[in-house]
């Protein structure tokens, strides 16, 4: 099975080919230009070095998120685009997962933590492979007290945006490196895959965003209904 994964959810932009749960390329861009301007280049280049086209994917996926507004409607609406016009299915990946699979093998608490701004953060715990804890949205400094004591990998755009302030709570805090502390298209590719196999199936009409809270105008105009009250 030919996958084409990619991940606009953060400010890292990421594409790859993979062939089952095999990487053929991937292209990696963490600079100033916008999700909108480099997705499709990316992708070109991608399906190039795999010596592809659209016509050879078997299988679309993208992360949902949670994470970037803007971006994870761009992701979604590129490939929700690329399924459609081919009649092939897509797959929403949730970003915390993928940036787990990232670390897979490690025997530490697996806990991916996207920036929510406020220092809040979108989370979740994943352990020996499992998701151990809910999709969440909190502040940073309750996570950390949850989780003091135990021994945590921290991953994730928030992982290296606190990390002094998460290594300074506890000895068994520790924050990946940077080859993983961010979102990768070929992890998203990777659970894509597995989770086809395990009988999952979306198409470019059920693929959805995934944004875990209301967005910014939502929560607005939630604040002035109250208001009027």
């Amino acid at each position: 099975m030919n996958i084409l994964a990619i991940d606009t959810s953060g400010g890292v932009c990421a594409a790859a080919v993979l062939e089952d749960a095999h990487i053929l390329s991937e292209v990696y861009m963490d600079g100033r230009r916008t999700h909108s301007e480099t997705m499709g280049v990316m992708v070109d280049q991608c399906l190039k070095y795999a010596e592809m086209n659209t016509r050879d994917i078997d299988l679309f996926a993208c992360a949902i998120g949670p994470g970037s507004f803007t971006g994870l409607r761009i992701g979604a609406g590129f490939i929700k685009g690329l399924a459609h016009v081919s009649g092939k299915p897509a797959i929403g990946v949730n970003t915390l997962d993928a940036l787990a699979r990232n670390a897979a093998g490690f025997d530490e608490l697996i806990c991916p933590i996207i920036d929510a701004r406020r220092e809040e953060v979108y989370t979740a715990s994943y352990s020996e492979g499992t998701q151990s804890a809910p999709y969440r949205a909190l502040p940073l400094k309750l996570l950390l007290e949850e989780l003091a004591g135990r021994k945590v990998l921290f991953l994730g755009d928030a992982a290296l945006k606190y990390r002094e302030k998460i290594l300074s709570e506890s000895p068994l805090f520790s924050v990946a490196h940077s080859g993983i502390a961010l979102q990768r298209a070929a992890s998203v590719g990777f659970l894509a895959y597995d989770m086809y196999q395990s009988g999952v199936r979306q198409d470019a009409y059920s693929l959805e965003p995934f944004y875990l809270r209301e967005t910014q105008a939502e929560r607005v105009y939630a604040e002035r209904q109250e208001a009027k009250k």
